[in-house]
This record gives structure tokens, C-alpha cells and sequence, in this order.
């Protein structure tokens, strides 16, 4: 009995090693990368955004560009722009702007909250890491401290450890949605105009305003 008592504390003991080892990875990891985005004073990159759910499966393309907590993108169906305290989103086929407060934008994509998704209320554990062309890719699952209030699930992320950048984030939602956010020629420090992060209603004709504010 004693032996068996012995056998199961090593086995505990180790588990909680590696747990440990494997956070710690994943924490360092991540501090390298966050400190790499630091530098950059905006990005641009080209996406695609899987979404599935039980009544959606669809992909989309599209490109962003983030600036602080400014940012722009567009895809198919839609270009969204924020300031960093309002977020305007047009839908093309409806010709219609939903202004909303950047607080209250729960559910819609937020790249620049992406790159750096671990800095807020996560704890994160390093699983793996492969190279495929010379190129090594880690992977790091990131979950929610206060599971009740997040509108995560889990995250995770593929990092390419040579770049120190975020290649890809799968995150699953609590209400059953699968988003894969794929991103592709990360380009920094470019000359972006700032007016780009301004809604402007002349340059869409016609457009129907409706602001949640």
C-alpha cells in the first residue's frame, strides 16, 4: 500500500512539474513576442477568417491594419474602422454603417486584440513544436482565468518562433463558434495615413447611419 501511495505522489509530482515547465514556455514565448510588437508602431497583413458554428461554415478574405488601438480592416462583406473608442462597421450589400462603442464590440473581430490576446486574463500552456521549410512553428493553448465573465473558450496559437509573430489563432467561444484567424505577409512600420481610422460618410454615397452609442 505504501508503495502504491509512493508511486501515485511521484506521478502527481511530475505532472505538476510539467505543468509548470509548461507554462513557464509558453509565458516566455509570449513575452518575446509582445515585446517584438511593442516596436512596431503599425502593422498591415493580409487574413483569412474561417467561421464555424451550427448554422454558419464560411471563409472569408481580407487585409488589416492596426495602429495602437487603432484599427481597419476589410473583407468580403464588410470594412470595419475604429479610433480606438468607436467602431464603425459598414456592410457593402446593405450600404449601411453600425456605429458602436469599442467596449461594446463583444462579438466582432478586433485584430489588434488578437496579436496580443494573451496580455489580458489568460493562463496559457506551450503543447508543441514542429518545422515544416526550415520554418518552426510553436503552438500555445491559452485559457480564460474568469471563465464566467470571458467570452473565450480557449485559444490557440501558432507562433513562428523565428519572426517572433503570430501566424494563427483558433478560438472557441462559449456559445459554440470556431473562428480561425490565419494571418499572411506581416509587413511593420509602414506610412499610414491617420484619417484611415476615421469613418467617412462622404465617401459611400447614400450610406444609412445607425448609431448604438
Amino acid at each position: 500500500m505504501k508503495k502504491i501511495t509512493f508511486i501515485i505522489v511521484t506521478l502527481f509530482l511530475l505532472s505538476s512539474i510539467h505543468a509548470q515547465d509548461s507554462e513557464q514556455k509558453a509565458k516566455e514565448i509570449l513575452t518575446k513576442i509582445s515585446a517584438e510588437t511593442n516596436t512596431y508602431k503599425n502593422m498591415t497583413f493580409n487574413f483569412t477568417l474561417g467561421i464555424k458554428s451550427s448554422d454558419i461554415n464560411e471563409t472569408q478574405n481580407g487585409d488589416a491594419t492596426i495602429s495602437g488601438d487603432k484599427f481597419y480592416y476589410q473583407t468580403n462583406d464588410r470594412k470595419v474602422i475604429s479610433d480606438g473608442e468607436s467602431v464603425w462597421t459598414y456592410m457593402k450589400e446593405d450600404n449601411e454603417c453600425y456605429i458602436d462603442d469599442i467596449n461594446d464590440l463583444s462579438d466582432g473581430l478586433n485584430p489588434s486584440e488578437i496579436m496580443t490576446i494573451w496580455e489580458d486574463n489568460f493562463k496559457v500552456n506551450f503543447l508543441d513544436e514542429s518545422t515544416t521549410n526550415n520554418e518552426t512553428i510553436q503552438r500555445i493553448k491559452l485559457f480564460p482565468i474568469d471563465v464566467k465573465n470571458s467570452k473565450y473558450h480557449t485559444v490557440i496559437l501558432k507562433v513562428n518562433e523565428a519572426k517572433k509573430q503570430i501566424k494563427s489563432a483558433t478560438i472557441k467561444t462559449k456559445d459554440g463558434m470556431t473562428l480561425l484567424f490565419k494571418i499572411k505577409d506581416l509587413a511593420s512600420n509602414n506610412e499610414i495615413d491617420q484619417s484611415a481610422f476615421k469613418w467617412n460618410a462622404n465617401a459611400f454615397p447614400g450610406v444609412e447611419e445607425i448609431d448604438n452609442r
